[in-house]
Order: structure tokens, then C-alpha cells, then sequence
């Protein structure tokens, strides 16, 4: 698994199985935490419309801040 920073500006978040993070706030915005071993699952549309779905690597976290999704994950 190849894993890279992403900086995606979103239009909806949907988090597959949702047993599979935590949630939490902090300074930048709204975190999730992934818990699944080895990766949890996430699915952003994007401000045009398309929707992509992404690993996200165990006890890792996305930052949701504004319109924009912070993350270390890979393409599906």
C-alpha cells in the first residue's frame, strides 16, 4: 500500500462503517480517527460532484476543517 497526504476541497463525507473511527473536535476543525486494522474506509465527493473512495491506514487521523478534508490515506 502506497499511502500520501491528501488535501481534498469536499462537498459530502461519508465514513464506511462507522464503528470503524472515533470522533472528536480539536483547534483545526472535527476529527476522525481511524480503528480498523489495516485501514478504515471514507468516501468524498468532491466539489464537483465525483466520488472517491480512500483507505485510511489505523490510528490515523482525517481533519475536516471548513470545506476541505485533510489525510494521510490511498485511492481505492
Amino acid at each position: 500500500m502506497v499511502y500520501s497526504y491528501q488535501v481534498i476541497k469536499f462537498q459530502t463525507i461519508s465514513l464506511v462503517q462507522g464503528t470503524h473511527w472515533s470522533q472528536s473536535v480539536g483547534d483545526k476543525g472535527i476529527l476522525y480517527k481511524s480503528l480498523k486494522d489495516p485501514f478504515s474506509k471514507i468516501i468524498i465527493q468532491n466539489a464537483n460532484g465525483s466520488k472517491k473512495l480512500f483507505h485510511v491506514p489505523k490510528d490515523r487521523t482525517v481533519v475536516v476543517a471548513n470545506d476541505t478534508v485533510h489525510f494521510l490515506g490511498e485511492l481505492a
